[in-house]
């Protein structure tokens, strides 16, 4: 199998970070995963910026800003007084004091202000559009070809919208709202497809569907880029759409259908990446009755739920199983470097850790004393103070599940901190239309006297370092209501797990006992070992610098990408017959090691599928006892 080189700028995987040695079963060629040579600059897999002179923890926070990198424009602060914060709760035993007057313009910006929500208004009919000067064409890696008949094909386009207008293509999917997906699109953006030269944007009957997407990601091109709606197809997660007909003329946006007409359906399911997150299922039924059956992943994080879900089940590695002709794989961490937790054990982990520090008496022999080194002299001054003030690391969307945790087991309010660029990561939060969360939300910084804690969702560049934390705690006045402040800086990119030195050990044969060592063995996560031996308890003495007993940052393991073991349960125990990485396309190594490694993964399911005996082929030779274990995993074993 052939790996695309296709060229076109798009998200870069951080496969090409990896520093792995790893042999390929079928030619043993060594493929090395460094830097080529030391002339050679690090950098960043995203904006290509050389990362050479920046510690190993200032490129992991570049890296993860550049990940899901957010093209909004700040709106520049204006100095003035924070106002008053109007509490939940009609009776509160701490007032909080208003700002005091003046305030340096430093320490505005990471004062949180009022919460103020305003009614989405009507959107305004431009009177004219300047046409776009992009002349890049749509790269043929996010077209996806669908045959009608021998001679004639239909097209559409996945999370392409930073291109010049596309001839045919009429219907442009979106995947997700980051900005590496839908970068390039503004509100002028559909009406130069939909209307061309044409100025009659009065005209209702002018107006059709051009993008398709889930609600809450329509919703969220509305809130933020001002996209009339009109333009917007709004699919219903899990619900199957006939959105284009091969031999009748159909309602615009297409319809949800069960038919089996020639025609191009639609299914969008949840891809477990950020809020309105979905996979694309593409089926085209030609005229001839051949079906082609695709499933984009745009970006996605694999669990269980993902593996045996309904809609795909019928891909399944059972001996009936239909076949997915192509899978457009989310490759950013396909390197067996990135083998972290999952999602669901760090969330719950962490969570558990707050409930356990919070429900230590205050002894010398305490979990909160020895990892925050708490005297009885402090405790009495903060008798009335709330135990902890915990910052979540969040873009503009995503990270959110953490937060989400650590409420629930808490009982504890979420606050959404507006510095910055934030002023509309309420009303964002509002479009996920989730019950429990809107439950906690709150306008109120300090929490209520419910809970002894309160979550704060923050900018990713707050927890970055102990000095930006102390700067907003100390800045919002926040020590007089709280005794510690807590850091978490969710990323994937920096987790470096205890058995990584094995991944470059040279007794490792191949890719195929490499796999098998890493399928098996689902990675654990604890917060004694993992999170609070990240920093010493012994506080700081030096002048000018944040009490590390007061402050702390804990990086986590907590990705909204796949891992690469996750990657190979999907490939493996799916029925595909070609797989097209989607992220680090442009470099000829990378595409040769990740071919290589898509070929293991083959390999594997054809093992796994009994289709395969080591004599079938004198070029693979496995070892009896590797097929067995191989043969072993399944689906329970994930």
């Amino acid at each position: 199998m052939k790996a695309s080189l296709i060229t076109g700028k798009k998200q870069r995987s951080i496969f090409e970070f990896s520093r792995t040695r790893i042999q390929a079963p079928v030619s043993r060629e060594i493929i090395e995963i460094t830097s080529d040579t030391e002339d050679d600059y690090v950098r960043c897999p995203i904006c290509e910026l050389s990362l050479s002179n920046l510690t190993i923890n200032d490129r992991t926070e570049h890296v993860d800003a550049c990940l899901v990198r957010v093209t909004f424009v700040e709106e520049p602060l204006k100095p003035q007084i924070s106002p008053t914060i109007k509490p939940d709760i009609k009776k509160r035993k701490i007032i909080r004091k208003e700002q005091p007057q003046p305030i340096d313009p430093e320490k505005l910006k990471y004062i949180n202000k009022e919460i103020v929500t305003k009614p989405q208004g009507e959107i305004a009919i431009p009177k004219a559009i300047t046409k776009s000067k992009t002349k890049r064409p749509i790269p043929p890696l996010k077209i996806m070809t669908f045959p009608i008949q021998e001679s004639q094909k239909y097209q559409v386009s996945v999370d392409a919208f930073c291109y010049a207008p596309h001839d045919t293509i009429s219907q442009y999917f979106l995947s997700h709202f980051h900005s590496d997906h839908y970068g390039g699109i503004s509100k002028k953006w559909a009406y130069e497809r939909v209307f061309k030269d044409d100025t009659d944007f009065e005209n209702e009957s002018k107006y059709r569907r051009i993008i398709y997407c889930s609600v809450i990601t329509g919703k969220l091109l509305t809130l933020h880029f001002s996209i009339d709606p009109k333009f917007i197809k709004h699919l219903e997660i899990e619900t199957r759409y006939q959105i284009k007909s091969y031999i009748t003329d159909i309602d615009d946006g297409g319809y949800e259908s069960e038919e089996q007409t020639p025609g191009l359906y639609v299914t969008p399911i949840s891809a477990n990446h950020c809020p309105g997150s979905t996979i694309f299922l593409f089926e085209s039924i030609g005229l001839e009755n051949k079906r082609t059956r695709i499933l984009h992943c745009g970006d996605f994080r694999v669990n269980y739920e993902i593996l045996s879900h309904p809609l795909l089940k019928q891909f399944s590695i059972d001996p009936n199983s239909i076949c997915l002709d192509k899978v457009y794989l989310d490759t950013t961490y396909m390197s067996p470097a990135y083998n972290f937790p999952k999602q669901e054990l760090v969330c719950e982990t962490v969570a558990t850790m707050f409930q356990d520090l919070m429900k230590e008496e205050t002894k010398s022999t305490s979990l909160f004393s020895t990892w925050f080194g708490i005297g009885t002299q402090s405790r009495i001054t903060d008798f009335w103070k709330k135990k902890f003030l915990i910052l979540v690391g969040t873009y503009v969307i995503g990270k959110e599940k953490l937060a989400i945790a650590i409420s629930k087991k808490l009982n504890c309010p979420i606050y959404i901190s507006n510095i910055g660029s934030r002023n509309k990561k309420w009303d964002t939060l509002k479009t996920y239309d989730d019950q429990y969360l809107d439950s906690v939300l709150t306008t109120n910084d300090l929490g209520d006297d419910s809970s002894d804690a309160i979550i704060h969702l923050v900018p990713m560049n707050i927890v970055s370092s102990t000095q930006e934390l102390s700067n907003y705690f100390n800045h919002n006045k926040y020590f007089e209501y709280f005794e510690r402040c807590v850091g978490l800086r969710p990323t994937g990119w920096s987790f470096s797990p205890g058995n990584h030195r094995e991944i470059k050990d040279p007794e490792i044969p191949n890719h195929l006992q490499e796999l098998e060592r890493i399928m098996s063995k689902s990675p654990s996560f604890d917060y004694l070992n993992n999170i609070l031996t990240q920093v010493t308890s012994t506080p700081s003495k030096t002048k000018g610098k944040p009490d590390k007993q007061l402050y702390r940052i804990y990086a986590l393991p907590y990705s909204e990408h796949s891992s690469f073991r996750e990657l190979a349960y999907f490939v493996i125990f799916f029925n595909i017959n070609r797989v097209i990485p989607t992220v680090n396309c442009e470099n000829e190594r990378s595409i040769r090691a990740m071919t290589d490694i898509i070929e293991t993964w083959e390999l594997a399911r054809r093992i796994i599928t009994n289709s395969i005996k080591p004599s079938d082929d004198d070029d693979v030779v496995v070892d009896m006892e590797l097929i067995e274990k191989i043969q072993q995993l399944s689906l329970n074993s994930f």
